[in-house]
């Protein structure tokens, strides 16, 4: 994860000097584990500016809001509508989410209420360490899973350095010999004469230098070395979902009302539901997405069949293929295919137009059954009793 601290109060109170009204835009991922720029940190820094400013006899009106990922241009598209109000917008994410932002709304100063500084792991409860500098030329096939590139002061390659004592590092004795603990590793897997191998120079040509970097997948999400492998590049037919989906008649032309039976339930107008749109409305007191494909309408649970991640937060959606942008799973939503990552299917409920009204059976809330494993528990996470 990219972790990240906010910068001091006294800077960002230079960089909105002047301003009457800023916006501050929280981020709901890396950030927010971190505890640098989630909900509650850009709320926190909203309520902080507003006071310091009032106790300086200045005039700050400050709003806050919080995106499930800044990083991405789909989940920031809502600031849309009122964003020209603000003199300014303090990101509260990572760098990459102060550059989408920027580039998306180029007529507002954006300006980066954080500090990114490197990818890292939780090694205890409010503490992280970086563990990855995206040097693009992985060496951790022969290191045992530990990067020495990161976790070396001097970056060696081939074994300690003759500095080190008692396990514990050189550079900085309050830290492990990071090549101490890949010889521990490679000897209970009992291929720690591997190291005797001498490595080559590390080829820096694909780290940071030069250009921007820049991968590229296919059309249907997967990187070019999982289409050849071709294992989970294969779209997997399945069978049809639990509910049969009946085609709709186009947003363009509403049908003549028909008489339904007490299962259908109206659930919007088609006025309300664009066309390529996830909206979550209560239908018949159960929540669910309704979507217009432009040839039909969809209906299905507000959660992905996976983790539960909200799709109307994670979800994208492009000529009918939803996509959860948490894991990668993915559905074409005409045929009811697994696509992607997908392991399962999305369960859909029968939908349809009648009239200027959109209507969805539900005889039954549709829910998933999740997989102990799959639970997640944010006190494991930190680590906490």
């Amino acid at each position: 994860m990219i972790v990240a601290e906010q910068k001091p109060l006294k800077d960002i109170q230079r960089m909105l000097k002047g301003k009457k009204k800023v916006l501050t835009v929280g981020c709901g991922t890396c950030v927010s584990v971190c505890f640098a720029g989630g909900k509650k940190e850009s709320s926190a820094m909203a309520a902080t500016l507003r006071t310091a400013a009032a106790a300086e006899g200045q005039e700050l009106e400050v709003e806050e809001v919080t995106v499930q990922r800044q990083c991405v241009q789909e989940f920031v598209a809502p600031l849309e509508e009122n964003i020209e109000e603000y003199d300014a917008v303090l990101s509260m994410a990572c760098g990459v989410g102060v550059q989408t932002l920027a580039e998306k709304y180029m007529d507002t100063p954006i300006l980066p209420g954080l500090d990114t500084n490197f990818m890292g792991q939780p090694t205890e409860p409010g503490i992280w360490e970086e563990r990855c500098v995206g040097c693009g030329n992985c060496v951790l096939e022969y290191t045992g899973g530990l990067c020495p590139i990161t976790r070396c002061p001097k970056q060696l390659q081939n074994g300690p350095c003759g500095g080190s004592e008692g396990g514990m590092c050189e550079v900085d004795p309050s830290i492990p010999c990071i090549w101490s603990k890949i010889w521990t590793i490679l000897d209970r897997q009992g291929i720690a004469d591997s190291l005797m191998d001498i490595q080559p120079p590390k080829d820096w040509s694909t780290s940071r230098g030069g250009s921007m970097r820049r991968v590229v997948v296919g059309d249907d999400l997967r990187q070019q070395a999982a289409r050849e492998a071709g294992e989970r590049a294969t779209t997997v037919k399945v069978a049809p979902p639990q509910s049969p989906m009946k085609p709709a008649v186009t947003s363009q032309a509403p049908s003549e009302a028909v008489e339904l039976d007490d299962t259908w339930h109206r659930a919007c107008s088609l006025a309300d539901l664009p066309e390529g749109k996830l909206n979550r409305v209560s239908v018949a007191g159960i929540d669910v997405i309704v979507t217009n494909l432009g040839d039909c309408i969809r209906a299905f649970p507000p959660t992905c069949p996976h983790l539960a991640e909200p799709l109307v937060d994670s979800g994208l959606l492009k000529d009918g293929l939803l996509t959860c942008t948490k894991h990668l799973w993915q559905w074409d939503l005409r045929s009811g295919e697994m696509k992607g990552a997908a392991e399962r299917p999305v369960a859909l409920y029968e939908a349809m137009v009648n009239g200027d009204d959109v209507m969805v059976k539900v005889e039954q809330e549709i829910t998933y059954d999740y997989d102990e494993e799959d639970d997640f528990d944010e006190d494991d996470f930190f680590g906490a009793d």
